[in-house]
């Protein structure tokens, strides 16, 4: 005869395993309704470190943060600025007016920068580069890019979908004299980008602003569009030797750019990346998994009268 327990089709044992599933759903799914369309984020460094994430030398060029656009001679590129940037020295620091380094990040400028404003001793830790007003022939502008990636759904390129994945990054940032940041605009960094930036900031040698980067909300906060596969965070450092509009003067000036924090990231409000956080309980869940499904295999099987 067969077990009174004995359960009499897939439907029911499919119904009892019903509140497993939807735990295993909940948990790949960041606790929402929705499955997401972007689950990691990697690559958000701050600036002045190694490849292997730890404070790079004074005078040493830093890894992640490139300067893949300079101008100094109001507008046409200028390739002895571009490359890696340089790890700002503390002795340039002291004394600076900067605000200070911190425990994880450190200012950086760009290749080509003298130790003073003759310009000498490039890339040796000094942060004196071209740069006078905001407008005109000697102004100097440079932008600093960092490559970062998201994965999840959809092929490389394609937009994150702000209802399904709420994508914030919360940076901390100074420079010197003024900045302004994108994410993706059109060229990555290589030219001015045009259009409202996520954020900006002037006077900001000695201060620092925090601000978030996030493709949800209303008005301004919604300041960011984010792709799977490889982003750009853009900043476009302006020296401008604190002068508003055109300069005649062609004295180089302390020029440089901070930044920390970066690893703050949330997706649809949770920290990335979740790995460490949900593998464990999904083990746990699968290990249940098992344990039910052998039970029900067991009751299912026939017993003797």
């Amino acid at each position: 005869m067969i077990h009174k327990n004995v359960i009499s089709s897939p439907k029911k044992a499919l119904r009892l395993l019903s509140p497993l599933l939807a735990a295993v759903a909940l948990v790949l799914a960041g606790g929402g309704a929705q499955a997401q369309t972007a689950t990691s984020i990697a690559g958000l460094y701050d600036t002045g470190l190694t490849a292997a994430g730890a404070l790079a030398a004074g005078g040493t060029q830093a890894a992640d943060w490139m300067v893949n656009y300079a101008s100094t001679n109001g507008g046409a590129s200028n390739n002895g600025y571009l490359g890696a940037g340089y790890v700002i020295s503390p002795s340039s620091i002291s004394g600076s007016g900067y605000t200070q380094n911190t425990s994880t990040a450190q200012w950086i400028t760009v290749p080509g920068a003298g130790l003073s404003a003759s310009g000498n001793s490039q890339n040796t830790g000094g942060d004196y580069a071209p740069g006078n007003g905001n407008t005109g022939a000697n102004e100097g502008i440079y932008i600093y890019t960092l490559a970062f990636t998201i994965t999840g759904t959809g092929s490389a390129g394609t937009v994150v979908n702000g209802a399904l994945s709420q994508i914030q990054i919360t940076l901390t940032m100074a420079a010197d004299d003024q900045y302004s940041v994108f994410v993706n605009p059109a060229g990555n960094g290589t030219s001015v980008p045009t259009g409202t930036a996520a954020a900006s900031q002037t006077n900001a040698w000695s201060n620092t602003t925090q601000f978030a980067l996030q493709n949800y909300g209303t008005g301004s906060a919604d300041n960011s569009v984010f792709k799977i596969g490889t982003n750009y965070l853009v900043v476009v450092v302006d020296n401008t030797d604190g002068i508003t509009g055109a300069s005649s003067s062609t004295t180089l000036n302390s020029t440089g750019l901070l930044v920390y924090q970066t690893g703050s990231a949330l997706i649809n409000g949770h920290p990335v990346p979740e790995v460490a956080t949900w593998l464990p309980l999904l083990g746990v869940i699968g290990c249940y998994g098992l344990v039910v499904l052998r039970r029900r295999q067991t009751l299912l099987q026939p017993v003797g009268a």
